[in-house]
């Protein structure tokens, strides 16, 4: 089995839906409003791009999360909820009149009993704002570090939300439960929900030990301070278990960075050892974007427990736990080719170092440790000019211990990519390669405008466009060439 971000998988179940189909049959809805969802309201679906516009996928985790949200808890419960609702009726049964009370009471009019019962109402309600008002002004007086608007109602936690300096968790019906309100104004770029699958890598909602209680993970993101950033882990309830802001020193080749960290962004997967509970991994980089490291927390303390580190920023990881031993998967930009990279870790200590042939980007200060795998996919010949580093942008492992690859090696602006797709078998043998998104596109707005050469091939063999790719051979300590085999 596999899982990735916050996604436990259960034995022979693939970590994607392929297909409307298969996201309809997933979600118990017809392929009609699971496409009125995307459109709607926002259900996480992905796409090969305009080679194959039909081809569409969307990545269980993804779905498990949206449907934890505002957006998919209205999803379900709005549509046809009227339609379902019988008409309210009479509960008499027809022809049968209301009983008439004809007694006259001379004594106490039937005015007189209304008057007093209105004083009475209101004189109750009074009594009662009063008991209300006192209480709240315990409550708060007894709460001066706790969250604002800590929720007694025992609601779990669902969704979050940023307004400006605060962090706003509700429940599935999307009714507050709590907020913490940090020292500086968060960056609003971070959280957008806008921007695809980052909102994902800021904050989330997750049992973390597997004990039945949610807990909230959050990055904050100080505004207009690259290096204030830490990740928290609240409590159901709203108090803070802990923050992580790591302040260490790190040496690549004779460069040292730090002691400041971005914290980038965080991974939450099942317990590779198999536990109830859940791992969280923070990703952080130095403000030059170099060098980058993966640790896994204690969810109790928030200290890391092992660390993992690269030359580059780390952008992709997952959990494979398809073969006799979890392996943790981890995409990055790779400085020294300016391509992107693929480390393979063993899950259970993942520590240690990416390999490098040149000394500046191999550290001299990290823990003992090497990647079980490391590859290397450098960009196509039409982008070489470019000198942004290509990232591996996502990793999908399948239950047959395949592994998905997508590398974006380009891109003309915020909504045009060059991407290329890759199928790796469980050895990491290429056994497929294709491109996505805007591939050529990309390529001639870049070219029009000279930032790439002109003159590349107007249609794409990735056989040849994408290969030969670099493997690292530990014992002779450089890199191989891979092949795509046709």
């Amino acid at each position: 089995m596999s899982s990735s971000i916050d996604a436990p998988e259960l034995p022979g179940r693939s970590s994607q839906l392929n297909g409307w189909k298969e996201i309809a049959a997933y979600l118990g809805r017809s392929v009609r409003t699971v496409q009125r969802w995307e459109k709607d309201f926002g259900l996480p679906v992905r796409r090969f791009g305009a080679s194959k516009p039909e081809s569409v996928f969307a990545l269980l985790h993804e779905i498990d999360a949206w449907l934890l949200t505002s957006q998919g808890v209205n999803a379900r419960s709005g549509s046809g909820a009227d339609a379902d609702s019988p008409a309210r009726t009479d509960a008499r049964a027809p022809g049968r009149a209301a009983p008439a009370d004809r007694r006259q009471d001379t004594l106490f009019p039937r005015a007189w009993f209304l008057r007093m019962g209105l004083v009475a109402a209101v004189g109750a309600v009074l009594i009662l704002l009063a008991l209300w008002v006192a209480w709240m002004s315990r409550q708060t007086a007894g709460r001066m570090d706790t969250p604002q608007g800590l929720s007694s109602s025992g609601a779990a936690p669902a969704d979050w939300h940023v307004d400006l300096d605060t962090l706003i968790v509700s429940d599935a019906r999307g009714t507050e439960l709590w907020r913490h309100r940090f020292p500086r104004e968060l960056a609003a770029a971070a959280y957008d929900d806008s921007a695809s699958g980052r909102r994902m890598l800021v904050g989330g909602v997750t049992d973390i030990e597997g004990d039945g209680s949610r807990e909230v993970w959050f990055i904050s993101k100080a505004h207009g301070a690259p290096a204030g950033s830490a990740l928290h882990l609240f409590n159901s309830d709203g108090t803070l278990r802990w923050a992580f802001a790591p302040k260490l020193t790190m040496r690549f080749g004779t460069e040292t960075f730090g002691p400041s960290w971005i914290v980038d962004r965080a991974f939450v997967t099942a317990d590779p050892a198999g536990g109830p509970g859940k791992a969280i991994w923070a990703v952080l980089f130095d403000t030059a974007l170099f060098p980058s490291s993966i640790m896994r927390l204690d969810a109790a303390t928030g200290t890391p427990v092992t660390e993992y580190w690269t030359a580059g920023s780390i952008t992709a990881a997952a959990l494979d736990m398809s073969g006799p031993a979890p392996r943790l998967l981890v995409g990055a930009c790779h400085n020294e080719t300016r391509a992107g990279s693929l480390s393979v870790l063993d899950a259970l200590n993942p520590t240690g170092s990416a390999p490098a042939e040149v000394e500046k980007y191999r550290c001299a200060s990290c823990p003992p440790g090497a990647p079980l795998d490391f590859l290397v996919f450098p960009k196509p010949a039409r982008f070489a000019r470019l000198e942004a580093t290509g990232p591996v942008e996502t990793l999908t492992p399948q239950a047959d211990g395949s592994l998905g690859v997508r590398v974006r090696y380009a891109t003309a602006d915020p909504e045009t990519f060059a991407v290329g797709v890759f199928t790796l078998d469980p050895s990491l043998t290429p056994v497929s390669a294709d491109t996505a998104d805007d591939y050529l596109t990309t390529y001639a707005r870049l070219a029009a405008r000279g930032a790439a050469a002109a003159g590349a091939p107007a249609t794409v063999d990735p056989a040849r466009e994408f290969f030969p790719i670099l493997r690292w051979d530990s014992s002779a300590r450089r890199y191989v060439k891979v092949f795509l085999e046709r």
